[in-house]
């Protein structure tokens, strides 16, 4: 039975991420009915090969029609949310899970296409409610006009102050500069490799407010 809940628990995070990822490339012209279709030659995706993780092993990781190789980071991404959710159902507590449902629709809209909806900010209402102190309300708002005055030659964008303002409504200060300074570094890392002028940030805060909060927050 602990075996079966921890497979449901899994299968369960991996679908939320493909879900958000729809939700966050579809946003705000989401159309309800429209069908999943291969990049490459648009042909309409049988039931199967949209099983997250099961349908890119079953296609061997490519179109079935066209043969043109599926982007890996799809199951990844997927199989990254199945662990992250059973760890935090293990280990955690669901009190931040809204926050999370926010962070990666908004680390995919970012992504995408470079910008990010504010609306999608209210998702972790649940979570701040929970967390709220007079100590992270001022934390939020001192950074938030900080980067703001700093923030002369637009280095970062007003979506990435927000959302670190945001955090700093949740965590408190220590936990935030970590995420900051693990974002930054996941930022280096990616320059060594793709030597870009400049990065989408929001991405990289979502994937290490994850880490900082596995490693510690509930100390897997």
């Amino acid at each position: 039975m602990e075996l079966f809940f921890q497979v449901t628990v899994f299968i369960l995070g991996a679908c939320i991420i493909s879900f958000l990822k729809v939700i966050a490339q579809d946003y705000p012209n989401i159309n309800y009915t429209r069908r999943s279709r291969c990049d490459y030659c648009h042909r309409i995706l049988q039931w199967y090969e949209i099983i997250p993780i099961i349908g890119y092993l079953i296609v061997h990781g490519k179109c079935s029609s066209c043969k043109n190789q599926i982007d890996f980071f799809n199951p990844l991404q997927e199989f990254s949310g199945g662990i992250f959710l059973l760890l935090t159902v293990h280990f955690g507590t669901l009190n931040y899970l809204p926050l999370f449902l926010m962070l990666i629709i908004l680390g995919f809209s970012d992504a995408f296409y470079g910008y990010i909806y504010p609306i999608f900010y209210l998702l972790a209402l649940p979570t701040v409610i929970w967390h709220f102190s007079i100590i992270h309300f001022l934390t939020a708002i001192i950074i938030y006009l900080a980067l703001l005055l700093l923030n002369n030659h637009a280095l970062i964008g007003l979506g990435d102050i927000e959302v670190l303002a945001l955090l700093a409504l949740i965590f408190d200060l220590s936990n935030v500069l970590k995420i900051t300074i693990l974002a930054c570094l996941l930022c280096i890392i990616q320059f060594l490799f793709n030597k870009k002028r400049s990065y989408r940030f929001v991405p990289y805060l979502t994937i290490s407010t994850g880490i900082i909060y596995l490693i510690f927050i509930i100390k897997i």
